[in-house]
């Protein structure tokens, strides 16, 4: 995959938590013609990328859209690093994969699962 696109309304809320909260980095920013960043897109690792929009438009909440997952080497690092911001996580096992999970919401209400894969998750041996 390369990245995942999504429009937002909260443009510098969203820069602040993926760079603040998750430390990505923007490896790009849109500018308008008035120059106006009007979108970001962020570095998530392993040459995978968020893509964030501004729009006024409304946004439409009826797709099939559920969350996007990002795979971390210590889930309990993230869980130190996201408590540093307020953000509190539960880490369990999924019930039928096994794999370490936990969830957040970004600004714009994004589920947001992170994985771990060890040695008990069963989608280990694929995820090298």
């Amino acid at each position: 995959m390369s990245h995942l696109c999504f429009s937002t309304h909260k443009l510098d809320s969203t820069f602040e938590f993926y760079t603040n909260v998750l430390s990505y980095g923007v490896i790009h920013k849109f500018f308008n013609e008035e120059g106006k960043v009007y979108g970001l897109i962020f570095n998530i690792g392993d040459g995978n990328f968020l893509e964030f929009f501004e729009t006024s438009e409304p946004i439409n909440s009826g797709n099939l859209f559920r969350h996007f997952c990002i795979a971390v080497s210590d889930i309990f690092q993230l869980q130190d690093q996201l408590k540093l911001h307020g953000i509190s996580i539960q880490i369990a096992r999924g019930r039928t994969d096994k794999t370490l999970q936990a969830w957040i919401n970004d600004p714009n209400g994004i589920k947001i699962e992170f994985h771990q894969y060890d040695n008990e998750s069963l989608l280990f041996k694929h995820a090298l």
